[in-house]
């Protein structure tokens, strides 16, 4: 079971910073609200097995990455759909979206921002800290 209900989420860092994919295949990005229907809202989809997808309303893209999960590799829109965990961080509505199936050399990789300092800044993933709340992102329902 999944930690929260199916439907339409913004996804946050705690300085609403939204999640962003701005083209069906771009890189999935961070910024301020952006006005643009859609582009900022994700659709959470639970699965059987208690992971979840989550697909972007305006572009129909699911957020992914290419090949394998590693450490820095960056995550964009894609048809393909990707399973996430979604881990409850020490803040009510806040979790942790992490690359399920266990450690990868040896870390559990979730998703983060990028260490490259660009505008806009990138998502990325990044080695999982659980005591770490500035990697958790809060989930806001949208009705």
């Amino acid at each position: 079971m999944a930690p929260i209900p199916n439907g339409p989420y913004g996804i946050a860092k705690r300085n609403e910073q939204f999640l962003t994919l701005q083209e069906e295949k771009a890189p999935a990005v961070v910024l301020p609200p952006t006005g643009q229907p859609g582009e900022q809202e994700w659709h959470v989809e639970g699965l059987p097995n208690g992971n979840v997808t989550i697909r972007n309303l305006r572009q129909e893209t699911f957020l992914s990455f290419d090949g394998v999960p590693e450490v820095n590799k960056m995550l964009r829109g894609s048809s393909q759909a990707t399973e996430w965990q979604l881990r409850q961080s020490a803040e009510p509505r806040m979790f942790h979206i992490v690359v399920p199936g266990g450690p990868v050399d040896g870390v559990e990789l979730t998703v983060d921002l990028s260490l490259l300092r660009i505008f806009p800044p990138m998502t990325a993933l990044r080695p999982l800290e659980p005591t770490n709340i500035g990697q958790a992102w809060m989930f806001e329902f949208h009705e």
